[in-house]
Parts: C-alpha cells; sequence; structure tokens
C-alpha cells in the first residue's frame, strides 16, 4: 500500500481547494492547499511521475518532499509525521527519524547507535522525539 491508496481527491471544488476521502477510515475532508507551498503544488511532474503517491506531497527547490495540505491534512496523516527528528553530522543530514520511532539513515555509525538502544525507545511521540534528540546530541550529532 501507498499513501496515495488512502487519500483520494474526489473533486476539485476551488482553485486550491479539493474534497477528498481517507479510504482506510471512510471519513471525508477538504483539503485547502497551504499558501506557503502553492508553488510546488502547481507542478505535477511529481506526481505523474509517482502515481502512487499522495496526490498532495510535492518536491521543493532544494529536493525535499513535502505535504502541501499541511494546514488541512487528515488526522491519519497529523499522527503519521513522516519525519519527528532530522539528524546532522556537521552541516550534511545522515538520517532521520520518523514519527513511528524509525531511523532511515545509511550511515553504519548512526544505524549501530539506533541499534544499540531500539529496546529503551519511549511510547509517547513527544516523550520519544526528545529522548532521540538527546541521544543523539550526547553522541556528537546534530539534530533538529
Amino acid at each position: 500500500m501507498y499513501l496515495g491508496d488512502y487519500i483520494v481527491i474526489d473533486a476539485k471544488t476551488g482553485p486550491y481547494t479539493f474534497s477528498c476521502s481517507c479510504v482506510s477510515t471512510n471519513t471525508l475532508f477538504q483539503a485547502v492547499v497551504d499558501e506557503d507551498k502553492r508553488n510546488f503544488f502547481d507542478n505535477t511532474e511529481f506526481s505523474r511521475a509517482h502515481p502512487n503517491a499522495c496526490p498532495f506531497l510535492r518536491p521543493t527547490d532544494d529536493g525535499r518532499i513535502v505535504c502541501t495540505i499541511h494546514e488541512t491534512s487528515p488526522a491519519q496523516c497529523k499522527m503519521y509525521r513522516c519525519v519527528a527528528v532530522r539528524i546532522f553530522s556537521g552541516e550534511k543530514q545522515i538520517g532521520y527519524i520518523t514519527g513511528m520511532g524509525a531511523l532511515h539513515s545509511d550511515d553504519p555509525s548512526l544505524r549501530s547507535l539506533y541499534e544499540s538502544c531500539v529496546q529503551q525507545i519511549p511510547e509517547g511521540d513527544q516523550e520519544r522525539d526528545e529522548w532521540f534528540a538527546r541521544l543523539f546530541e550526547k553522541h556528537g550529532y546534530r539534530t533538529e
């Protein structure tokens, strides 16, 4: 499954407004593209290249993939939180923790550190994010 399988645009109701469905929860919601992301949303190349992706994801000028309806996104998206903690070595981002607590990184040292303490990760979202930030900073990484 892909997030595009869960979020469906049922109708365009205005220039940047849409009537949508959350397939997994069988709920309807109104999506409004955030004003500061409308220039990204207007570029539809990403959606055409990735038809299984959420229809509201778009790349930014610096290559990040962002949600363009952050303010009006459905509850399941708000709970998921794509990136909770970004991890840097110097100025270079070498990994990130998703809102579910998973590490995404190819850096062997960072992966080893994560694996060594995976059993100690707190359950609560806020507590977990702060715990990760302290852990990585204690070992010389910078977090955001």
